[in-house]
């Protein structure tokens, strides 16, 4: 009798842990999916990659102001005396150049300098007397009276012409390097936009911009040494710049 209780009470006990563990699986089969379903449910990442492209700007320019360098020269016994003609022809040209609607804040002196004249072949070199020379440089604001001003000048005792150089005014140098920026922009936002189109892309923004560089007019030196009425005309010259874009593509649906 006691025998067969306990086996009563064995069978009774394997069967609650046997149910409890059913049961348990019935629930964890319920709730988790499989791992193949939790791959197939997860959201495929978007393939986007990155374009980096160089745009390049040029814009054509003929410069607006012409800068003219003149030396006047004085000679005599002593420092003294070739320094006065030196700045006695100075004055000259100076209220010649005024006079021609030039202003003293387009005037700069460059130097001044007096220094004795040797007579080399004496034994030993001596002094024979004294030379002074002061360099002026002239803006002239409108090109086609550069002529003008030369030949004005050459006859109010100016020595020697030391050069023509076109430059651009501030003013027309800031618009035009502001131009030639927003060229390479668009030549880089056109390239990126066939790339894209090509490979059946589209763009979905720009990470970083970077301005390379700007390329800044050389002025053009025109040397002469005597020079009259004579045309003056200015090359043509060029502004560039350079701007790297990197953009980031995706698909186009």
């Amino acid at each position: 009798m006691k025998l067969r209780t306990a086996i009563s009470g064995v069978s009774i006990a394997a069967l609650i842990i046997a149910l409890a563990l059913l049961s348990n699986a019935l629930i964890t089969s319920g709730v988790q999916p499989s791992i193949k379903e939790q791959e197939n449910s997860q959201p495929s990442p978007s393939k986007q990659t990155t374009l980096t492209i160089v745009g390049y700007g040029s814009v054509k320019y003929v410069p607006d102001i012409v800068s003219l360098g003149f030396t006047m020269i004085g000679q005599g016994t002593s420092a003294e005396e070739a320094l006065t003609e030196c700045n006695e022809k100075t004055v000259s040209i100076i209220n010649v150049l005024k006079s021609l609607g030039i202003s003293e804040e387009d005037m700069k002196t460059n130097y001044v300098n007096v220094y004795p004249v040797y007579d080399w072949e004496a034994k030993p070199p001596k002094i024979i007397g004294y030379e002074a020379q002061y360099s002026l440089s002239v803006v002239v604001r409108e090109i086609l009276t550069a002529g003008k001003v030369i030949d004005s000048v050459v006859k109010a005792g100016a020595d020697r012409l030391d050069g023509v150089m076109f430059i651009l005014s501030a003013e027309k140098e800031k618009e035009l390097k502001i131009e030639a920026i927003k060229l390479a922009v668009e030549d880089a936002a056109a390239k990126a936009n066939v790339v894209a189109k090509t490979l059946g892309l589209k763009i979905l923004s720009i990470d970083s911009v970077a301005l390379s560089s700007v390329e800044l007019p050389t002025p053009v030196p025109i040397y002469k040494e005597a020079l009259a009425s004579v045309p003056i005309l200015p090359s043509q010259g060029e502004i560039t710049a350079t701007v790297t874009i990197v953009y980031t593509l995706g698909a186009a649906t």
